[in-house]
């Protein structure tokens, strides 16, 4: 297709040559203006991510310490309940009828005119199995020692 000539001539005279440059001055001013800001937007975005990710990577690790202290917190009350059960034969051990009667469980010590008969069936000795009326009993002489404390 044919170019149309414009019928609009343009003036050659110097308001125009300024005003034209002006124009000119002012779109490269205007383009640097935008790619300006464009650098701090980008520069912006960048800090935010650079931030952004160290709270993101702070919150992960929050998360795991967390579950950390969870299980600790599940390790501690286990140790606490096996601390409880050790102090519990520390004060069976201090009854002198517990000792002599683990002693003739175990190593088949007798009393005097007193017949021993071991059982193939009898490997657990009597020390392990705590009956209800012993824990019952250590938990108010322990309950009670709590008391004294306070």
């Amino acid at each position: 297709m044919d170019k149309k000539k414009s019928s609009i001539t343009r003036m050659d005279n110097p308001y125009i040559k300024h005003k034209t440059l002006e124009s000119i001055r002012e779109f490269k001013h205007k383009r640097k203006l935008k790619r300006r800001m464009q650098l701090i937007t980008a520069a912006g975005v960048l800090l935010i991510l650079l931030v952004g990710s160290g709270l993101v990577r702070n919150y992960y690790e929050l998360q795991q310490l967390e579950e950390q202290k969870v299980i600790a917190q599940e390790e501690l009350e286990s140790l606490d309940l096996h601390q409880e059960e050790l102090e519990y034969y520390i004060g069976l051990l201090e009854d002198e009828e517990y000792v002599a009667k683990l002693a003739r469980s175990e190593y088949y010590l007798t009393k005097d005119n007193e017949i021993v008969f071991s059982f193939p069936d009898d490997r657990n000795p009597d020390h392990t199995e705590i009956t209800e009326e012993d824990s019952a009993l250590f938990e108010n002489e322990e309950n009670d020692s709590e008391e004294d404390q306070e």
